[in-house]
């Protein structure tokens, strides 16, 4: 939160909401939700990246590794910021992991929400959905994994998050108001 309030203060406030979170909290299908509530665009990063790139992220992760998709990350989110002050975008997991990133970030002013799940929900979305996350390709123990990506992001989602929501067991739209009320509550201090 202090972050977001320094940037305020030396930034024009982005009216633009950025979902973070692991893999599989639903950043895409509540940020699709908070956008059509608002009557704003919605960017799902990773989608803006492979419709650029003419291939998807499994695709660029092997052929680039995973530091060539990061280059791209990097260029298609300091664009997407640039060019879009009222929007919901959706970043990948570890988008903000990258110290850039996160600088690019915080100093738009965007409203940063990290939504979380229990681990078990969080395996159970994966498994359904394994050819499409690059980083579990060959993974023996996913839970395993996934708990470790988990604990090496926490702190960074923690330090750039203006909100903070546990979605296990909540309907997307719900969450999507949440959302929208905490933000009102936000501008209002401001």
């Amino acid at each position: 939160m202090q972050a977001l309030t320094n940037a305020l203060t030396t930034q024009r406030l982005h009216h633009a909401y950025l979902f973070t979170g692991t893999r599989g909290v639903g950043k895409t299908t509540v940020g699709k939700m908070l956008a059509d509530k608002l009557s704003v665009e919605f960017i799902d990063l990773d989608k803006n990246i492979e419709d650029s790139c003419g291939v998807d992220i499994q695709r660029i992760f092997s052929i680039e590794g995973e530091s060539g998709f990061r280059k791209r990350e990097t260029q298609a989110l300091k664009r997407i910021i640039d060019t879009h002050t009222e929007c919901v975008i959706s970043v990948g997991g570890g988008c903000v992991v990258e110290s850039q990133n996160a600088k690019v970030v915080v100093d738009s002013g965007a409203y940063v929400v990290q939504l979380s799940a229990n681990t078990d929900m969080l395996v159970t979305r994966l498994i359904n959905n394994i050819g499409k996350r690059p980083l579990f390709n060959d993974v023996v123990n996913i839970k395993n994994k996934l708990m470790q990506l988990c604990q090496e992001r926490e702190n960074i989602y923690n330090a750039i998050s203006s909100l903070k929501i546990d979605t296990s067991g909540m309907r997307p739209r719900d969450v999507a108001e949440i959302i929208a009320k905490e933000f009102n509550k936000f501008i209002r201090k401001i």
